[in-house]
């Protein structure tokens, strides 16, 4: 048995790795080519224009390992039935089920490995890689953001900025609004500006104008300050930023926490950041979920086996992309959960390699 499982899994690994080499350059040329004309314009050495190609590399490995493998496995699965080997192998008493266990295994680890691929290799790179742009274009990765409203977890208040301006640590327009224990309104402060105090930990607002209300007598009382602080507005000025990128880029565990704290206190934009964290954590499934569609699906033709392998992987592959890409788009949208947005693809995929298996035989 453990010939047959090394026979299988070395006849796929080394399809997978020629188509994933193909495909992984195919990329980079891409990559390349789209980025050219800056690249000229810039005048930027040979030297650095590798260097920053080189740096696509993992994104291009990760892109690409899931059509590889589906296409590999296809392949091989298809020239058994075409060679006739597939009988042998039953003839010996083998089962279509145990001929795949071992298909199906070689899918978990290598997602597996794709997942430390993506979280130690791929994400570092990409990183060193925008901060290598952004010195040579003179771009600079904004973390500024417009239009922000965040509640505090304890209901104590509700902010409102229309600008944050990470350089200066800086809010625009704040309407700050304080909640008493009952949930009434307690006072409502308005401020063209406030900034970030690293020292004191809290934001000190500029030219505020305080309207307190009076319960008891209904009376409104209105005052002007040049400098006010309010001891619970203590809110740290990364829950301001526009991270809808970096959820995928920042350290694992610090991305669960931020995204635990931003659903209480932005939920307008929880689902968005939910939706990419989610696809950052169950992208690697793909090569188990390519692999499981390789197995269940039907092969029943006997001649062109190469062509039809490579029609049968393109196929599959564009549905299973656009329907993620639909889902994720409804996902960011609250319109389905966020974990619902990886997950409907992969049972649509699956659903359908199953039932043209049942279709054929």
């Amino acid at each position: 048995m453990k010939v047959i499982d090394r026979y299988i899994i070395r006849s796929i690994a080394s399809v997978a790795f020629v188509t994933l080499m193909l495909c992984t350059l195919m990329l980079l040329s891409v990559d390349l080519f789209a980025n050219l004309d800056s690249y000229l314009t810039r005048k930027v050495s040979y030297l650095m224009i590798a260097k920053l190609t080189l740096l696509y590399t993992p994104e291009a490995v990760l892109f690409a390992l899931g059509p590889a493998l589906l296409f590999s496995a296809s392949f091989f699965l298809s020239q058994l039935q075409a060679n006739n080997e597939l009988i042998c192998l039953m003839g010996s008493g083998l089962s279509y089920r145990r001929i795949v266990i071992p298909i199906l295994m070689f899918g978990l680890a290598l997602s597996t490995f794709q997942f430390g691929f993506s979280e130690y290799v791929h994400i570092p790179l990409s990183k060193e890689r925008e901060v290598q742009e952004d010195s040579l274009f003179g771009l600079r990765s904004t973390y500024d953001n417009r239009n922000i409203t965040l509640r505090d977890p304890e209901g104590a208040y509700v902010v409102h900025a229309r600008q944050y301006s990470d350089r200066e640590k800086r809010l625009a327009q704040v309407m700050l609004v304080l909640i008493d224990e009952k949930g009434s309104l307690k006072s409502r402060i308005d401020a063209p500006w406030a900034y970030w105090e690293e020292e004191k930990g809290i934001w000190r607002l500029e030219q505020a104008r305080n309207q307190q209300v009076d319960s008891s007598l209904l009376v409104l009382h209105q005052t002007e300050e040049q400098v006010l602080y309010v001891d619970s507005f203590t809110l740290q000025p990364s829950f301001f930023r526009n991270v809808s990128n970096d959820i995928k880029t920042m350290e694992l565990r610090t991305a669960y926490h931020y995204l635990q704290r931003i659903a209480e206190l932005d939920p307008n934009r929880y689902p968005q950041l939910a939706t990419d964290f989610a696809k950052r954590l169950l992208d690697s499934l793909n090569p188990l979920v390519m692999l499981f569609i390789a197995c269940a699906i039907s092969y029943k033709y006997k001649k062109n086996v190469l062509l039809f392998s490579i029609i049968t992987s393109l196929g599959i592959a564009v549905i299973y992309y656009v329907v993620q890409m639909v889902t994720l788009i409804m996902a960011k949208q609250a319109v389905i959960g966020p974990l619902w947005g990886m997950a409907i693809p992969m049972i649509v995929i699956v659903c359908i390699a199953l039932a043209e298996r049942a279709a054929i035989r």
